[in-house]
């Protein structure tokens, strides 16, 4: 799999979290998979990127043209993607390019923010068939649990987005529920059982494609444009 991670990028991140990071680094290049994260050298990503590399696995780093400047950057990566633009919009993109899941680790508000699109564009259809697994240590995303069923509660979010965002005690436990959801997302994809889709819009508002996802996002709770 070709596993997308997001992270604190904090030397302060506490050590409980940092063993989460450097383990699930490790599992996910003794299970032959691709990690891609967002090219730091400390925190959560540098734990994680540390674990894969210690145990041989391939790492993929995105990082914005902005962190080259302070030499917090993980060098021992096989690619680094220098993302450009006016703020992260294009860095978030091709973190998950191609991805067949998304982990996030504890973090900052960095990790929050690309936490919560991904969520927004797996419900609105963006990211078909991609789970977004948390690894809630310690209780860190407890909060995050508690809003979303307060948003269910208050019918600002459909029920139905629990079946994609997937919270989890420890990397070992993460990793396994992304690898048994994409397996049965494959199965069903062979036995002809998704969801039919046309040509990609050309404009935004415009295609089959659009309309099919804004409906699809609409009936799972998510604003849809």
């Amino acid at each position: 799999m070709r596993v997308c991670v997001y992270g604190s990028s904090s030397p302060n991140t506490p050590k409980a979290y940092m063993d989460q990071a450097f383990r699930l680094g490790k599992l996910l290049a003794e299970r032959g998979h691709v990690c891609v994260n967002g090219g730091g050298k400390t925190g959560c990503m540098g734990g994680c990127n540390e674990g894969c590399k210690a145990s041989k696995g391939q790492i993929i780093c995105v990082i914005h043209e902005t962190f080259l400047v302070d030499n917090e950057e993980f060098t021992e990566a096989d690619e680094m993607i220098v993302a450009t633009g006016h703020g992260l919009a294009e860095r978030k993109r091709l973190l998950t390019e191609g991805c067949d899941c998304i982990i996030a680790l504890p973090g900052g508000a960095g990790t929050w923010d690309e936490l919560w699109e991904a969520v927004a564009e797996v419900g609105l259809g963006f990211l078909p068939g991609v789970p977004v697994v948390v690894v809630n240590a310690d209780g860190y995303y407890d909060s995050f649990k508690a809003m979303l069923q307060r948003g269910m509660q208050d019918k600002m979010i459909y029920p139905g987005v629990e079946n994609f965002l997937i919270f989890e005690n420890d990397a070992d436990s993460a990793l396994l529920a992304a690898e048994s959801y994409v397996t049965a997302s494959l199965h069903r994809q062979k036995q002809g059982r998704t969801l039919p889709t046309k040509a990609a819009p050309t404009a935004r508002g415009k295609g089959s494609t659009w309309i099919y996802n804004r409906h699809l996002g609409a009936k799972r709770g998510f604003a849809a444009g």
